[in-house]
């Protein structure tokens, strides 16, 4: 699978992760100038939502995870 995260500054990233296997997503963004900033979860301690920021712009995407 290959997930692509492009800023409309130009910034990006593309990940390529084996089939059926882990992905360090925090990792990898900070390779590229990007961040995970921060998650909300919901009653149950459940990601709700999470942040991905670009370091080169300071531009911001909010992921729902429902």
């Amino acid at each position: 699978m290959t997930l692509t995260i492009e800023c409309e500054c130009g910034n990006n990233i593309t990940m390529n992760a084996p089939s059926k296997k882990y992905l360090q997503l925090r990792d990898t963004l900070e390779t590229r100038n990007f961040r995970f900033d921060g998650a909300e979860y919901d009653k149950n301690s459940k990601v709700c939502e999470f942040r991905i920021c670009c370091n080169k712009c300071r531009n911001y995407i909010l992921l729902g995870v429902d």
